[in-house]
């Protein structure tokens, strides 16, 4: 597992987390509970803070903040502790198509399987950035290729239910809008590097 980023301590972080060849582990919620789980210990931790999320049945997008750490260490230790969890389950359930999708030939060499491909973590640099990438995780759910909801807030695996109606997620996380009202806003003199 790789990823490509420049950690800065001040930014946010847009991060993009696929399954090998797009299989749709997520469609199941055992699956999808590892990663939640994931996400909140490490906020328990300490270790990001998380504004915004999606769990699509292929893939997931977060919104963060490392706390304590390099946006790199964050991202290894989300992949590499579901990636282990995952393919617990995975033999557990003896998804053995799976298995074999999930065997490395031409990934990284130093593991025998790859549930991520490339996470992708990148920075938020102004506003106008921020709304994109909140406003992306949140339709995610209601994009022509997907259509899992009529109604973006409806989908229990995102935070949109939470920004459009004030609904309760179906994990903690930390509110973007008090975040900025204590911070310097992405792209300003203050917030920019």
């Amino acid at each position: 597992m790789t990823f490509h980023s420049i950690h800065d301590p001040t930014h946010l972080y847009f991060v993009t987390a696929s399954i090998v060849e797009w299989i749709p582990l997520f469609k199941y919620p055992k699956y999808t509970e590892i990663v939640l789980n994931s996400l909140s210990w490490m906020q328990k931790q300490n270790r990001l803070l998380l504004f915004a999320f999606v769990i699509m049945p292929t893939h997931a997008h977060l919104l963060i903040k490392p706390e304590n750490q390099t946006i790199g260490e964050t991202v290894q230790q989300f992949g590499s502790f579901t990636a282990h969890e995952i393919l617990k389950k995975v033999r557990e359930d003896e998804k053995i198509e799976w298995l074999k999708t999930f065997e490395q030939e031409t990934r990284d060499p130093r593991r025998r399987h790859s549930i991520w491909q490339d996470i992708q973590a990148k920075s938020i640099f102004s506003m106008k950035v921020l709304e994109q990438k909140m406003e992306y995780i949140h339709q995610n759910p209601i994009a022509k290729d997907w259509k899992l909801v009529t109604d973006r807030a409806d989908y229990v695996y995102s935070s949109a239910g939470y920004y459009d109606y004030g609904r309760r997620p179906i994990i903690e996380i930390a509110d973007i809008n008090e975040w900025l009202a204590s911070t310097p806003p992405p792209g300003t003199a203050e917030g920019a590097s």
